[in-house]
């Protein structure tokens, strides 16, 4: 036997959206019926349920806050959700707006049993703070129809699915209000009435699409189920409940996309090494800020860390209604192995450390130097990247200076030669030829100096030691 379950979720857009607003009345009204689909407690208290006409609901409650239903709203809720119990459990189809269906049989092996199974997949689904109602079936339908109905029943027993299917009404199932009217007339009422007609009967009397639900009500045929895959891109948007004109206010709603971020990298052991934020703000005006990490992140909090930082320079051309944060460059997650023999080291590794000032200076503020073969003492580092692996070309152990003057200037003091010559004559292969010999000086103040000559017996000063 086919082991399904079913979780329903009856008021998805207000959990989603609402849910800390438990103190003032709330309700999402359906557009074209003005009827209300979902409520808080705090309207439950009023008198108001779902069903319930608009004009009626505000007259049992005068303050009472109302929203318009958006189905893809939920849509993308269940979405998400479906990506979070993927990381405990496979086998996901979603049925939107508001239910989601798992295939439990090959997952029983796994956790041993049904009982540990859904231990913890409830846990795990507890996190999220939703209101839903569940049940297990021999058949998606059956599984559906239990959860629908609020049963919350986790049992592998046939006959008990069977008997609790049997005590509901044709109404509560999913047939269309048609097929309704055509049972009731000839006396059916409830579902033991009907699965006790043969298929045989229900072909000859009715049409086809009633026996296909009731064989796979019953189990007796398949059902074709389209399995949701985790998307290979990360693109998600965010709509905000009021225009944002404070950057600072920006940081909560960033954060919920920031742990979407974390748990779609960590389904595929990855991090991101650049994101993109995108404004959308009112007449259609669009904002992007680019956020970077030269390690490469998949941490909600590491990334937060590093946006607050990227975003206090941030002034926003106009109200900010909506975001879209998006991974622009992802790799996979490296292992770093540590020698115990180094000694004792900071908490922050050193691309930890280039990330943060990325994030405060800009990009382009923070390299990093790197040695060049170029025997020119101007041109002997380059600055480069800090994200970029540079091969360090090998070198000759040469006394330089710590301090290297801009230019050399003209050398107005009395010194002692102390080392020296060394010359260097180069350069001829792009025409920034020179010919110098290079002393160590000392000056009578006791400074240790790196001076040169040059052919017409001129003396500069270009560096001095530390």
């Amino acid at each position: 036997m086919q082991l399904w379950l079913y979780l329903h979720f009856p008021t998805l857009q207000l959990d989603a959206l609402f849910a800390q607003q438990n103190e003032q009345p709330l309700a999402i009204v359906e557009g074209k019926k003005h009827q209300i689909v979902q409520c808080n407690s705090a309207a439950q208290e009023q008198g108001i349920k779902a069903g319930l006409g608009l004009g009626s609901a505000a007259a049992l409650c005068a303050d009472l806050q109302v929203h318009p239903y958006d189905a893809r709203i939920e849509q993308q809720t269940l979405t998400d959700i479906a990506q979070w119990l993927y990381l405990i459990t496979s086998d996901i189809a979603l049925f939107p707006p508001q239910g989601i269906l798992l295939k439990v049989t090959d997952m029983l092996s796994l956790y041993q049993g049904l009982d540990n199974y859904w231990h913890t997949l409830s846990q795990h689904l507890n996190t999220l703070a939703l209101n839903y109602s569940y049940s297990t079936g021999f058949s998606p339908f059956s599984a559906i129809l239990l959860a629908k109905s609020h049963i919350n029943s986790i049992t592998l027993d046939k006959e008990t699915i069977l008997n609790n299917i049997q005590q509901h009404p044709i109404a509560s199932t999913e047939l269309d209000k048609k097929q309704l009217e055509q049972l009731s007339r000839v006396g059916i009422q409830t579902l033991q009435e009907l699965l006790e007609l043969p298929l045989q009967e229900l072909a000859r009397r009715f049409n086809i699409d009633l026996v296909n639900y009731v064989g796979r009500l019953t189990g007796r045929f398949k059902h074709p189920i389209t399995l949701y895959h985790p998307p290979e891109a990360f693109h998600s948007y965010m709509e905000l409940l009021f225009d944002i004109e404070n950057v600072q206010w920006l940081e909560k709603p960033l954060g919920k996309l920031l742990k979407k971020l974390e748990l779609f990298l960590t389904l595929r052991n990855q991090v991101a090494y650049e994101l993109e934020l995108t404004l959308h703000q009112r007449d259609k005006v669009e904002q992007s800020i680019t956020f970077t990490s030269a390690i490469g992140d998949y941490s909600a909090a590491q990334w937060t860390r590093l946006c607050q930082l990227s975003m206090e320079s941030l002034t926003l051309e106009g109200p900010v209604q909506g975001l879209t944060l998006t991974i622009k460059r992802y790799g996979e997650q490296q292992a770093y192995a540590d020698d115990i023999f180094e000694g004792k080291k900071g908490q922050q590794s050193e691309l930890e450390l280039v990330s943060l000032l990325q994030a405060k200076l800009g990009k382009k503020q923070v390299r990093k130097v790197c040695m060049t073969p170029d025997p020119r003492p101007d041109k002997a580092t380059r600055l480069y990247d800090p994200a970029q692996t540079v091969i360090l070309p090998e070198l000759k152990n040469r006394l330089r200076p710590s301090i290297m003057l801009p230019e050399p200037e003209l050398l107005c003091e009395k010194v002692s030669l102390m080392q020296g010559p060394e010359r260097v004559v180069t350069g001829w292969w792009d025409g920034d030829d020179m010919t110098r010999d290079y002393f160590i000086a000392r000056s009578q103040e006791g400074r240790w100096l790196w001076i040169f000559r040059n052919q017409d017996k001129q003396w500069f000063l270009h560096g001095q030691f530390s």
